[in-house]
């Protein structure tokens, strides 16, 4: 074999132009007939010399290091970080300024980190893996969002995450309230076109209304939504954030991806802009050389199918049509026709619509949400024709209101109206409100009060009112109707309480052996109670309505 170098030179320059071609070591020996250990101590030395630097003399030979004044002092801090682990430099040197060290804050921070023992190392907690369509992660980030038009909201950001496939689907609200999550859910239930079959949230109160323990009291109303479309929820401890990571990590995109280096005019301009991002990018987004469209690919198939309606996630509470035709929510002001003025009227509330109903459940009226508190007054139909100068509503339509209330309103009615109306027919309107507040029978036996006293302005019956009368709460109007079922189903008997001294009579590990024969006798009897109160039980829930569950989130 010829040999292709002859000096030393040509050798270590062959060496390297072959390990620059990405010729493996083994085979730049077999072709230079040299040995392995050769090529490498050759490309050692040349990394070494394209590293080293030139200079035409010598460096100079490195200083003898100086003695510190920390170092008389190394003992008594190697004792102090022995003692406690966590004691910061600041704290060792005020020690040793006690002690007579008359040195500077800086030599002792340099000792300290270089003789404290570094932290080990924590190792990343292990998330649990699931397989298609078995899990997903939810949960909520505020934002503070300043728009170009001026004004500055909170808006908050729902985030629904599947595991499996990682795809994402993020929503924009007002609030995080529990018609908003529903809401939420509902849309990307829809964009994904099925659920997982279990769902991670952590201690909010529309999921979870408390602990009772270990055990997670859920919202019936939101298990009305998850039984509705057949997934399960799983609630997590606050302060638990490895506990769904996914949804966690799921804001920091949002935050430095769509946030950032972007403006909204205002939210349903941030709507838009954030629906077109999660159509170009959030879906497009490649991990694990897949991106988040070709994973849900595979896991489309076994997500919950949808069912053929969706849930109704809107909020529905009881409002008062105002004098002047109008029944006001979150700040603004909605036309109702004339006919409903002081009639207690039923309004429900989507996150972009609001329609109001009459007591036969017919929709009277249909309006655009506007913003929260804008003070807006809307009657896009035109519902009020009226010029500005004449009453919204007239004296007949008062007398009608006040005979419809009982006989002591339509009593103080005929009194009252006696008069001239330019007199008496402001404070008419005025006594009608108050059936917003109170129920309508104490409303009507205070205006009997006043009538036998012949008190016929509002501000004496508002008086009678609070002192004789609790206010009624929005919350009684939705749970009048459940009341009422109830009391048809079962009658206004009740079960009777037990006797609770019932219970000191019940035998006890600790008894003496005399009684032994009274313990023996007493499991029987007591078994025949329990009996006869599980059969009450069973009697009283096969009784209740199909649609109620033994209780009203009157709220909703």
């Amino acid at each position: 074999m010829t040999a292709l170098w002859r000096t030393r030179e040509e050798l270590a320059h062959q060496v390297a132009l072959l390990a620059k071609q990405g010729v493996l070591r083994r085979a730049i020996a077999r072709a230079l007939g040299i040995g392995r250990n050769t090529v490498r101590a050759l490309l050692a030395a040349h990394e070494a010399g394209r590293e080293a630097e030139h200079a035409a003399l010598a460096s100079p030979p490195p200083r003898t290091p100086r003695a510190a004044k920390v170092d008389a002092h190394k003992p008594r801090v190697a004792e102090l970080i022995a003692r406690f682990p966590d004691i910061t430099a600041q704290r060792v040197f005020e020690i040793l300024r006690a002690e007579g060290f008359d040195g500077g804050y800086t030599g002792v921070k340099k000792h300290v980190r270089a003789v404290r023992p570094p932290p080990k190392p924590t190792p990343s907690l292990v998330t649990p893996e699931y397989g298609p369509g078995e899990m997903a992660e939810s949960d909520w980030s505020p934002y503070e969002i300043r728009f170009t038009s001026g004004t500055r909201a909170t808006v908050q950001a729902l985030s629904y995450v599947l595991v499996a496939s990682k795809r994402k689907y993020f929503g924009l609200y007002e609030s995080s309230d529990l018609h908003a999550l529903m809401d939420g859910h509902a849309l990307a239930f829809t964009r994904f076109g099925g659920c997982a079959a279990q769902c991670k949230y952590d201690s909010q109160k529309p999921v979870v209304l408390r602990w009772e323990g270990h055990q997670p009291i859920y919202n019936p109303r939101f298990l009305a939504f998850s039984s509705h479309y057949e997934f399960r929820p799983l609630a997590v401890r606050r302060g638990h954030p490895n506990d769904k990571p996914r949804t966690e990590r799921s804001f920091w995109e949002v935050e430095r991806s769509f946030l950032n280096g972007r403006e909204f005019r205002d939210l349903g301009d941030m709507r838009t802009q954030l629906a077109r991002w999660l159509d170009a990018t959030v879906d497009h987004r490649v991990h694990r050389k897949q991106t988040a469209l070709e994973r849900f690919a595979e896991e489309r198939e076994h997500l919950v199918p949808l069912p053929r309606h969706p849930y109704d996630t809107a909020r529905v509470v009881y409002r008062v049509c105002g004098i002047d035709g109008f029944v006001a929510w979150a700040g603004n002001q909605y036309a109702v026709p004339y006919d409903h003025v002081t009639d207690l009227l039923p309004v429900r509330i989507t996150q972009r619509e609001l329609f109001v109903y009459a007591a036969d459940l017919r929709c009277i009226a249909r309006h655009e949400l506007a913003p929260r508190g804008a003070g807006a007054r809307l009657d896009p139909a035109g519902l009020h024709p009226l010029p500005q100068h004449r009453s919204p509503i007239d004296l007949d339509q008062i007398g009608v209101a006040f005979g419809h209330m009982g006989e002591h309103s339509a009593e103080f009615f005929r009194l009252m109206s006696q008069g001239a109306p330019r007199v008496w027919a402001s404070q008419a309107r005025q006594i009608l409100l108050l059936r917003e507040r109170y129920p309508t029978e104490d409303v009507d036996l205070a205006l009997g009060h006043a009538a036998s006293f012949g008190a016929l302005d509002h501000g004496s019956v508002e008086r009678i009112l609070t002192a004789r009368s609790l206010p009624r709460t929005l919350d009684e109007y939705v749970a009048e109707e459940t009341t009422r079922r109830i009391e048809e189903t079962l009658g206004h008997a009740r079960t009777r309480p037990r006797d609770l001294t019932e219970y000191d009579r019940l035998p006890r590990k600790s008894a003496p052996r005399s009684g032994h024969q009274e313990q023996e006798k007493s499991p029987c009897r007591n078994e025949t109670e329990r009996a006869d109160t599980a059969s009450e039980q069973q009697q009283t829930t096969a009784s209740l309505p199909s649609d109620c569950d033994g209780t009203c989130n009157s709220s909703d």
